[in-house]
């Protein structure tokens, strides 16, 4: 094996990991992921709701968790109980979501990885763009029916 897919394979399953215990522990029913693969720059893979978080420090670069409406609105009535979220509550849910898998990341690559306040957004931006020289891996994922991806860029 190169050294190249086992950075990729050693990067994944943190980021793997990191969102399976995430949402074990909140909602009790386990992740199922899929074949993760490499994606460039410039094809990027969003659903209708995204969290955001930008990464730097001794590894550089994001990650985003994108998923349906309906996912988020899930994960809210669970764990936090509200019946009836608004859009706002299933986009503050993304950048939870995508925050708390990267801090969990943190535990791994230490007090130098550092993590921005989530951004969140409904459809895909105009103009997010991953750097060029950023390996750009997808992971695509399902929960509860729903199903998701866990884009992660670092370097």
């Amino acid at each position: 094996m190169d050294v190249q897919q086992l950075a990729f394979e050693k990067t994944v399953n943190v980021f793997i990991n990191s969102l399976s215990n995430y949402f074990l522990k909140l909602t009790k029913k386990p992740i199922k992921t899929y074949a993760p693969f490499v994606k460039e720059p410039e094809d990027l893979i969003m659903k209708e709701c995204t969290g955001m978080i930008g990464i730097s420090g001794n590894k550089k670069g994001l990650i985003y968790i994108s998923g349906d409406m309906g996912m988020f609105e899930d994960l809210i009535k669970q764990y936090v109980g509200l019946n009836s979220p608004t859009a706002n509550d299933m986009l503050d849910m993304a950048g939870e979501v995508s925050n708390v898998v990267a801090g969990n990341v943190r535990e791994t690559y230490g007090h130098e990885f550092m993590i921005s306040i989530p951004v969140v957004f409904k459809g895909t931006p105009d103009r997010l763009k991953f750097p060029d020289d950023v390996p750009i891996y997808v992971i695509p994922m399902s929960w509860n029916g729903h199903e998701a991806f866990m884009v992660v860029g670092i370097k």
